[in-house]
Parts: structure tokens; sequence; C-alpha cells
């Protein structure tokens, strides 16, 4: 008799784990890898053309224009889209038709990007115009930040200081400053 009584003494606390551990489990299962989970979506579009393949075309390029678009606003991107377009209205003199498209794609997350590091380098260059110049110097500054950055991407000019113009304005020399966002 004993024995009985212990056993229906952990029996609430048995039930309480379980439940516990149920409840763990269903939240791990609706946590980050659910929320990264690819999602079909579908969006439609319209357009015309003076031939029923060119309609279609233009329906079935807005739809996916819009499916894009609707992706990016989510921080989405889509991947093997496909596209169909029917038949909506037909001039009556022939001379046009309205097509109206679809577009459907397994849309997931972006991943991120690999360029986090910002970079930066300030270069000479001389040539025989303003522009081969700043063309010169923005090239070497561009290499120095590859040897830096590995692979990088977005060069911009951020800055030019003129070093010397010739007085007959046969020469220049500018130092260019190049800004890019990189690997590493």
């Amino acid at each position: 008799m004993r024995r009985h009584e212990t056993t229906s003494r952990f029996r609430p606390f048995t039930r309480r784990l379980a439940v516990l551990l149920i409840t763990i489990a269903a939240g791990l299962g609706l946590g980050p890898v659910a929320a990264h989970a690819d999602t079909w979506r579908t969006a439609t579009g319209s357009g015309w053309g003076s031939t029923p393949d060119t309609a279609s075309a233009a329906a079935q390029s807005s739809a996916r224009a819009e499916l894009t678009r609707q992706a990016a606003a989510l921080g989405e991107v889509c991947t093997g889209v496909t596209s169909s377009a029917t038949l909506s209205y037909t001039v009556p003199s022939g001379g046009g038709y309205v097509y109206s498209g679809t577009a459907t794609g397994s849309c997931a997350p972006a991943p991120p990007s690999p360029y986090t590091v910002p970079r930066g380098a300030t270069a000479r260059g001389e040539g025989r115009t303003y522009s081969l110049a700043r063309d010169n110097g923005a090239a070497r500054a561009r290499a120095d930040i590859l040897v830096a950055g590995g692979d990088c991407t977005g060069y911009q000019v951020t800055n030019m200081a003129q070093v010397y113009t010739a007085p007959d304005g046969s020469w220049y020399i500018y130092d260019v400053t190049v800004s890019a966002t990189c690997v590493r």
C-alpha cells in the first residue's frame, strides 16, 4: 500500500513535466527555423500589346515585377518563379489585346549580405585631361581596396583633391578617394 501512495504523489509532477516538455517542443517548432521557411507567393498583373504574344509577355512581366516588389517589401527573395497569362480583352477593331498575368514563386528571407566591412583608399591619378586623371586615380584606389578587402561592391568616388594642373592645361594630377563595402 505504501508503494501505491508514493507513485500517486508523483503523478501530478509527471503530468506537469510532460506538459512543460510538450510546450518547449512546440515552441522550438515555431521558432526561428520555422520563421525562415519558404513561402509560396502569387502576384498578378496585366499587360497590353498589339499582338497576343506581346500582350501575354507584358502581362507576365507585370506579374513578375509585382511578385518581386511584394517579396522585397517583406525582405524576401523569390526563386523558381513561373508565370502565365490569359486573354482578358480583345479590342473590337483587332488593334490590341489585354492579358492578365499571374506569377508564382517560392519566397524566403534574403540571405545576409557578406559585404559588411566599409573600406576606403586614396590614390593619385594623372592624365592629359581632368577625367583621365580622375579615372586613373579611382582605378588605383579601387585596386588598393581590393587588396585589403578581397571581394567588394558599391564603389564610389567620395573625394577628389586637385594636386597640380599644368599652366597650359596639358596635364592634371588629382588625389582621388574611393569607398566600397567589402567581405573583409
